[in-house]
């Protein structure tokens, strides 16, 4: 389970601040995606990069990222730990000084239909080294809104709790014979105790009520990193059980027992590298994790795509899952694009 978020404060404290000038960003594009009205299909992507990675590889991951999104037509990309900095040794070190700006600009040099680009600020220090939940989108979004969820203890470090802020973001888009589709993009807390990833539950199916009432849609997904492992015992699955029973459905795992026959709680159990794992499947790791030489993390899955509506899941990936020095090959082929592997779903709309 990753805890990056919660060492950003530590990450600080090994730079040496010079402070660099604030980068121009272009205007944002307006997007439009008509293929959904004619074939009723979504295709869409979460990813968590890590904040902390370093320069040549995140170069590398978005043109990854890009390769892939085009290939596969991903309609909006939900993507957690973005990064800003204005801060000209931290924008060396990460290649970035505006991770999910940059990844915008890449995706659309290689797009037929560009991506409009929607950030919701999460944590950090402002114009120093802050983080983000983007959401990139070829359907133009019509609203778009945050809020932040309880906040939690994430970890304790030289006797202090640290507690972290985290969100959740929505888009609105509207599909001419579909409806209103709405996205929740979030990053849940890490390296906390089962109660408080409850409470942040709690809030985020919280907040996605007051929207459905305001603005009901006939769509709904809500996508990120839950860091939440529903095989890891009866504490977590009643957390998971509780998105659930909120009239989601994971479309990963509903995809692979329609499909396979395999049940929900086989996927990625135990700790069992697999094709089913989205965390510690990887052989990419953040700057932190190389300055204290922490090792991977146990395989899990914990990132997910969940789906309200009368649609249906046409195909549903684990995807950037290469594996590492640990698990051994699991996706050889396939690049590292992140320390997590995304979720890709391909969802066939109903009416």
């Amino acid at each position: 389970m990753s805890i990056r978020m919660s060492h950003l404060g530590i990450f600080l404290s090994l730079i040496l601040f010079i402070p660099g000038c604030a980068s121009k960003r272009p205007p944002a594009l307006s997007a439009e995606c008509a293929d959904i009205a004619l074939t009723g299909q979504l295709n869409v992507l979460t990813l968590n990069q890590p904040f902390d990675t370093p320069a040549a590889e995140r170069r590398k991951s978005w043109a990854d990222i890009a390769q892939f999104a085009v290939t596969n037509n991903v309609h909006v990309l939900l993507l957690q730990e973005a990064v800003m900095t204005d801060v000209d040794r931290i924008r060396t070190l990460l290649g970035t000084s505006d991770s999910a700006r940059d990844l915008q600009l890449v995706l659309n040099e290689r797009s037929t239909d560009p991506y409009e680009l929607h950030v919701a600020w999460e944590t950090g220090v402002p114009l120093v080294l802050t983080t983000a939940n983007a959401i990139l989108s070829r359907c133009h979004v019509t609203r778009h809104f945050s809020t932040f969820l309880p906040i939690e203890s994430e970890m304790v470090f030289e006797g202090i709790n640290l507690k972290i802020t985290r969100n959740v973001q929505a888009a609105h888009i509207n599909v001419p014979g579909y409806g209103i589709l709405h996205f929740y993009n979030t990053h849940l807390c890490s390296a906390c105790s089962v109660e408080a990833l409850r409470r942040q539950v709690d809030g985020l199916l919280g907040f996605v009520q007051q929207v459905e009432a305001v603005a009901s849609s006939s769509h709904a997904v809500i996508g990120g990193d839950f860091n939440l492992d529903s095989v890891k015992g009866p504490a977590e699955q009643s957390v998971y059980e509780t998105i659930m029973n909120g009239g989601f459905r994971d479309s990963y795992a509903e995809y692979r027992k329609a499909k396979f026959s395999e049940e929900p709680g086989t996927l990625c159990r135990n700790g069992v590298p697999d094709i089913h794992c989205t965390d510690g499947v990887s052989p990419l790791q953040g700057l932190i994790d190389r300055q204290t030489g922490a090792d991977f993390s146990k395989p899990t899955r914990v990132d997910y795509l969940f789906l309200r509506g009368a649609n249906t899941v046409d195909r549903s990936n684990v995807v950037f899952n290469p594996g590492n020095a640990m698990t051994g090959p699991i996706s050889p082929a396939e690049p590292a694009v992140s320390d997590h592997s995304g979720v890709f779903t391909q969802i066939r709309l109903g009416h």
